[in-house]
C-alpha cells in the first residue's frame, strides 16, 4: 500500500492533546501515526515548546520539527498538509500549500473571514482541499442522514435545535472573552453545517436576534435565536447560548419532525443515542442500539478516523471529500447571513 506523506501545521490540543486523560479525542497526530496509510514527515508550530513534546514522545526527530511553515513545505517531499493551527493563519498556509500543489486537509473554520473565503473560492486549486466538519462523520449524523434520505420520517416540516453551554469560566485566556459572536462562530459552524448535511437541503431565508445575559463576561453577544427556512420549505428553529452558569446534562437537543415521524437526539457533542418515533406511536426506537463505542471520546475518535481514511482515498483514489471546499463555503456564507439577520433583526434572503 502506498503511504501518504503528510505534514501537520499546528500542534495544539486538537492535534496532540496536552492531557490525554481530560481530552475528548486522541488527536490528529495519533490518528496519522496509527494508520498504515500515512507517513508523518514533519510538523510545524510557532511554539518550540509544543514541538518539543513531539520529540519527547518519540513521534518525530528534531530535524523534522519546524517553527517556519515555508521551510517545512520546501524541505520535505509531501503529498499533503494537515492545517490545524489557529484559523487566522489558515488562509496563508492553504495558499502556500496549494502553490506547492499539495492536497490540504484543514480544520474548520477553513478560513478566518468571509472575505478570505471568497478569495479562496476563486482559487482554481481549491478542489484539492478537504475540510474537517466532524459533526458529519459522527454516527448520529450518518444515521440521521440515511433515515431522512430513505424517507423513514417522510417530508421534514420542522426542526428544533437547542444548544446551551457554560463557557463563562474565568480561568479561560482573556482572548476568549473578546471573540465576536462566539456561539455562532465556534459552534454554529458545526450545527448549521449539520442541518445542511443531514437534510440534503440549503437554507434560503434567515431571521433572528442576538442576546447576552447581564452576568456575561464576554464583550460580544453570547447567544442567538434563529429562524431558518430551507429550499424544501423546512422550518428550523435554532437557539444557542454560551452563557449558562450551570452545566446541563445535555448541551444539545435536536428534534426533526417529519410527516411520518420524528428523529430525536439529546447529547453533549452529538453522541448516541438517536431515537425514531413513528407518527401516532408512543414507542421510541433506538437507532444507535448496535453502536457499542458510543461515548463522547469514542465518537470523536471514530469520526476523526473516518476523516483521515476519506482524505487518503481523496488523494490517491480520487474519491469525493466528506466536505469539499465549495461545500464548506456554503456554510461559511450562511453564518455571515445569520450574523446580518441577527444584527438587523429582520428576515433576509441567502443569495
Amino acid at each position: 500500500m502506498k503511504r501518504l506523506s503528510i505534514a501537520v501545521s499546528g500542534i495544539g490540543n486538537r492535534a496532540f492533546p496536552n492531557d490525554k486523560t481530560k481530552s475528548f479525542w486522541k488527536g490528529w497526530i495519533h490518528q496519522i501515526k496509527n494508520s498504515e496509510k500515512y507517513n508523518l514527515k514533519a510538523a510545524h508550530d510557532v511554539s518550540k515548546e509544543k514541538l518539543k513534546r513531539l520529540k519527547k514522545n518519540k513521534i518525530l526527530k528534531a530535524n523534522q520539527l519546524y517553527t517556519n511553515f515555508d521551510n517545512m513545505i520546501n524541505n520535505n517531499k509531501l503529498d499533503a498538509i494537515l492545517i490545524c493551527n489557529p484559523s487566522k493563519f489558515h488562509f496563508n498556509c492553504i495558499k502556500k500549500a496549494l502553490n506547492k500543489n499539495l492536497f490540504v486537509l484543514v480544520e474548520k473554520p477553513v478560513v478566518n473571514s468571509f472575505k478570505e473565503a471568497k478569495l479562496l473560492l476563486s482559487n482554481k486549486k481549491n478542489k484539492k482541499i478537504s475540510v474537517i466538519q466532524n459533526w458529519r462523520t459522527k454516527d448520529v449524523a450518518r444515521i440521521l442522514k440515511k433515515n431522512i434520505l430513505d424517507g423513514k420520517v417522510g417530508y421534514i416540516g420542522q426542526v428544533f435545535f437547542r444548544y446551551i453551554r457554560n463557557r463563562e469560566k474565568t480561568y479561560y485566556p482573556d482572548y476568549i472573552y473578546k471573540e465576536k459572536f462566539p456561539a455562532l462562530y465556534a459552534m454554529g459552524i458545526h450545527h448549521l453545517d449539520l442541518f445542511r448535511y443531514v437534510l440534503n437541503d440549503e437554507i434560503i431565508k434567515v431571521s433572528g436576534a442576538f442576546f447576552k445575559p447581564k452576568w456575561s463576561i464576554y464583550s460580544s453577544y453570547t447567544g442567538f435565536n434563529l429562524n431558518l427556512t430551507t429550499r424544501k420549505r423546512t422550518i428550523i428553529n435554532y437557539t444557542s447560548t454560551f452563557s449558562s452558569l450551570t452545566n446541563p446534562d445535555n448541551q444539545e437537543s435536536l428534534i426533526i419532525n417529519g410527516s411520518k415521524g420524528s428523529l430525536m437526539s439529546d447529547s453533549n457533542w452529538l453522541e448516541p443515542p438517536l431515537f425514531l418515533q413513528r407518527k401516532n406511536d408512543n414507542k421510541k426506537i433506538n437507532l444507535t442500539l448496535n453502536i457499542k463505542k458510543n461515548s463522547i471520546n469514542d465518537q470523536y475518535n471514530a469520526s476523526d478516523k473516518r476523516i483521515i481514511e476519506n482524505f487518503y482515498d481523496f488523494v490517491f483514489k480520487k474519491r469525493k471529500p466528506i466536505c469539499t471546499y465549495e461545500d464548506a463555503f456554503k456554510t461559511i456564507k450562511l453564518i455571515e447571513y445569520c450574523k446580518k439577520a441577527c444584527l438587523k433583526k429582520s428576515q433576509i434572503k441567502v443569495i
